[in-house]
């Protein structure tokens, strides 16, 4: 398996980071997880051709992981893309995202690809590939802290998900809510580990990840001039060689 950290930045625009995006390879399926505002230029800076993309899965409807979406579809159908597609959602989101479509002009019918949208639902192993399997939990990421009133019709729905592929496991967390959420996946024995650094304080993620043991992490989802990367300077030379600070583009192959 071998990913691609698309965008490592969080939900502020940035001059230096796109928004989280990964992509994960694996032969020649390719699966896009998550697709924020200014994906489809993230993709041509990291070199990534919008054909190549076999399925997106979308982890959570906040405009740095889903807005992107509609221009990706955009420039697929440009492009003349013939390869179907599928978008995977969570299934409490999935007429919403085909009424997104329509508003915005976008008719899947028209395309010269199928677009095939996929309902998705906490705790199923999800096959994408003959080796790919995706496995996505409920995180505690969207919830009305705002406390506004009538949105009763809403879905508080935001994805963590657990990747499978030739044996290797690797969790990535996408945003979260609490510490509690990095332990989702703990009964799979993940073998890497990709974290969020926003909503969770950085000593506490690496309170985790020294206890997991993981084979390596990643830290995403972080802003260029944020104290995290000043604290992992200051961490200890082995905590370092097990904690990594992504950048945009930047590739690993995990075995």
């Amino acid at each position: 398996m071998e990913i691609t950290f698309i965008g490592t930045g969080s939900g502020i625009t940035q001059r230096l980071r796109f928004h989280t995006s990964l992509l994960v390879q694996n032969g020649y399926y390719n699966l896009l997880i998550d697709a924020g505002d200014g994906i489809a230029k993230a993709l041509l800076y990291a070199g990534v051709k919008y054909n190549e993309i076999d399925a997106i899965f979308i982890t959570h409807t906040h405009a740095d992981h889903f807005s992107g979406l509609a221009s990706l579809l955009t420039q697929m159908k440009f492009t003349r893309r013939k390869k179907p597609l599928l978008l995977f959602i969570h299934s409490e989101l999935e007429n919403f995202v085909i009424d997104y479509l329509r508003h915005l002009f976008l008719f899947p019918s028209t395309f010269n690809f199928k677009l095939q949208i996929f309902g998705y639902k906490f705790g199923d192993e999800i096959e994408h590939a003959e080796n790919l399997k995706i496995v996505p939990l409920q995180n505690t990421h969207i919830k009305n802290k705002h406390n506004i009133k009538d949105i009763s019709e809403l879905k508080f729905v935001s994805a963590s998900v657990l990747l499978k592929s030739n044996g290797v496991k690797v969790q990535y967390t996408s945003d979260v809510g609490a510490v509690s959420d990095l332990k989702l996946f703990t009964k799979f024995s993940p073998d890497y580990f990709i974290s969020e650094a926003t909503h969770i304080p950085f000593e506490r993620i690496v309170e985790h990840i020294m206890q997991a043991k993981y084979k390596k992490s990643y830290f995403v989802h972080i802003n260029n001039d944020d104290k995290i990367i000043e604290q992992h300077r200051k961490l200890s030379e082995e905590k370092r060689s097990k904690i990594i600070i992504t950048f945009d583009g930047m590739k690993v192959k995990l075995t």
